[in-house]
Formats: structure tokens, sequence, C-alpha cells
């Protein structure tokens, strides 16, 4: 019951998201102006109009219809329409889960697909005694029961370590900041990347381990992060990717 509550929060927020992202289509007249500019051709409008379908705003939600919009953008260059579509293809939402045509559609390297499909879902409860100790040192705000009372548990050393990636200061407004911990030799550490925390966006969600490797631990992929020398703007942002050493995380330019 908590995770589905958890999922519902979640999904409302990004509902919450999407809409901020469009227009207001509440009048049929502009409604029905926006369905004509998609069908003409223009890539923004297709956009938004497939963000209207898969979310079911002022029209009977589609989810074939949004990803076939999303893929009209997408392959004329809107950005947007790019994530959205990784985003359905990770969640399998309206289509078959894939994580190989999710990574490809966010502008990531190939994922380790055995990774992402046994990562386990977590509460503050679930982690080892050490790791919570360890977040309590870091001053990881966590509260047992709260919205964000959540984390994910991945083998990012490909030998079945743990390693958890973890909610850590809560945010009243959306996803809060996360932390990656891991027990590294016999101790837990934060391995974090030094630039700091990065945006969670639920459990076993848009974090996306690598096939490729650093340092004894799988490259990581954010999708939602720009790597450096990303503006963000005219489709430049690419994923961050961090990559193992020295002891922790560091961000790297993705790699085409």
């Amino acid at each position: 019951m908590f995770k589905a509550m958890i999922f519902g929060l979640l999904s409302l927020f990004a509902a919450a998201v999407a809409a901020a992202q469009v227009g207001d289509y509440s009048d049929p007249s502009k409604l029905k102006a926006l369905i004509g500019r998609a069908e003409s051709g223009d890539a923004h409008a297709q956009y938004e109009l497939g963000t209207l379908y898969e979310n079911g705003f002022w029209i009977q939600r589609n989810y074939p219809e949004a990803i076939r919009l999303y893929r009209l953008a997408a392959n004329h260059g809107e950005s947007a329409a790019r994530e959205s579509l990784g985003r359905m293809y990770f969640a399998g939402e309206g289509v078959e889960r894939d994580f190989k045509e999710a990574a490809r559609w966010f502008g990531c390297p190939a994922p380790a697909e055995s990774i992402l499909a046994s990562c386990k879902e977590i509460s503050y409860r679930d982690l080892p005694l050490a790791a919570r100790e360890l977040l309590s040192k870091m001053k990881c705000t966590v509260r047992t029961g709260s919205n964000y009372d959540e984390g994910s548990e991945l083998n990012l050393d490909g030998k079945g370590g743990e390693a958890f990636q973890f909610c850590c200061t809560e945010s009243p407004h959306g996803p809060c900041g996360a932390v990656v911990v891991a027990k590294v030799g016999a101790d837990w550490k934060d391995i974090t990347a030094k630039e700091g925390l990065l945006g969670f966006e639920g459990a076993c969600n848009l974090f996306i381990p690598l096939e490729s490797e650093s340092g004894g631990y799988h490259d990581i992929c954010l999708p939602d992060e720009c790597s450096a020398g990303s503006s963000g703007e005219n489709n430049s942002c690419r994923p961050s990717v961090w990559r193992f050493s020295d002891g922790r995380y560091s961000s790297a330019s993705s790699p085409r």
C-alpha cells in the first residue's frame, strides 16, 4: 500500500510537471487549433498534443497516439519529445518496457539491462544498519513513513555488492536530492558524485547503470542531468554520465 501511495504521488507530480510544460487547452477552439498545427507537421505542437494524450489533459488518454506524436516530434528535433519517449519506454507506459530503447531516446549509452531489471525499491527500514548510520552521519534528513521514504537497491559493482540510491533531503514540492552509498571493501561509503546530489525521480527510475565500467563499478547515466558543456538549449543537452574513480563517482561528458 505504501509503495502504491508513493507511485501515486510521483505520478501526480509528473503530471503536474507535464501540465506546466504545455499550454492551457481547456478552450475547445485552442485544442482544435493545436491538433491542426500537429497534423500540419509542427514538431512542438506534436509534442504538446502527445503530452495531452499521454496524461489525459482536455482529451481522452491514448498512449499509442501519444507515442506516435512523440516519435514524429522527436524525429524533427524536438528534444522534449525524445525525453518523453525515453520515460515511456523506461516505465513500460503504453509500450513494452525496453531499457535499450529508453536509453536510445534519452541519448544514454548502452544500459546494463540485468541491473535495471533487478533493481529493488526499498524504504529506510530496509537499509542495513551500517548504511543508515552512514546516512545519519551525512545528515540526510530521512523521515520514516514520509512521502520520500524510498530508495533503490542496485548491484553497481557487477559482483553482487549492495549499493543504494536513496532520497536524502526531502522537499515539500517535489522529488528530493539523493545520494548513493555502497559497501566498498569492509566499509560503507558515500560514493555520490563529488559535484553533489542528484535529482531523485523515484525508486528505480531514471538512474541508469550502463554496460561500461570504470574503477570496478558500472558507469551511470542520468537523463535529467545535463553533461558538462551542455546548455540545455537547441537540443544540445546531453545526459550526464558518472564514472567511478578514486572512491566515488564523478561527472563526465556523455559519449555520442
